[in-house]
C-alpha cells in the first residue's frame, strides 16, 4: 500500500505577498522560515494589467541578515572555469504558477516587479515548504 510522502505535520503554508499591484522598483515579499525543509513551492497569481510582465528575484539567508540571490550557469564550460549569473525570473502572461524549488537553507523571500508598467497588475504569493 502507499503513503504519502507528505502530512499535515511536515507541510508549512504562509502568504508571503498578498495580492496586490506591482511597481517598476523590486519589492520584497515577507520571509519565510524553510527552516527543515528541503523542497519549496511558490504559488504565484499574476495579473499582467498594462505590463508586459513581471520579474522575480529569488533569495536565501542561514540568518536573516546576509541574503544571497538565486543563481545558475546557463553556458557549457570550454574548461574548468563556470560562470555563475545572479537570475531572475520572467512571467509574462496572467495565470497560476507553480515554482517548484529544492531547498537547503533557513529563510528565503522574493522580491517582484513590474516589467514596464504597473498599471492594473496584481502578483500575490503563497510559499509552501516541505520536507520530503
Amino acid at each position: 500500500m502507499a503513503t504519502s510522502l507528505l502530512t499535515q505535520n511536515n507541510l508549512v503554508y504562509k502568504d508571503i505577498r498578498t495580492s496586490s499591484a506591482l511597481t517598476t522598483s523590486f519589492v520584497v515579499s515577507d520571509i519565510m522560515n524553510i527552516q527543515g525543509a528541503n523542497q519549496v513551492q511558490l504559488l504565484v497569481s499574476f495579473v499582467k494589467g498594462d505590463s508586459t510582465g513581471c520579474r522575480l528575484k529569488i533569495e536565501y539567508s542561514v540568518d536573516q541578515v546576509t541574503w544571497y540571490q538565486e543563481s545558475m550557469y546557463n553556458e557549457i564550460p570550454l574548461s574548468n572555469e563556470i560562470t555563475h549569473n545572479a537570475i531572475t525570473r520572467k512571467v509574462e502572461e496572467s495565470g497560476n504558477y507553480v515554482l517548484s524549488i529544492p531547498v537547503s537553507s533557513s529563510y528565503m523571500r522574493v522580491w517582484a516587479q513590474a516589467i514596464n508598467s504597473g498599471n492594473n497588475t496584481s502578483l500575490s504569493i503563497r510559499a509552501t515548504a516541505a520536507s520530503i
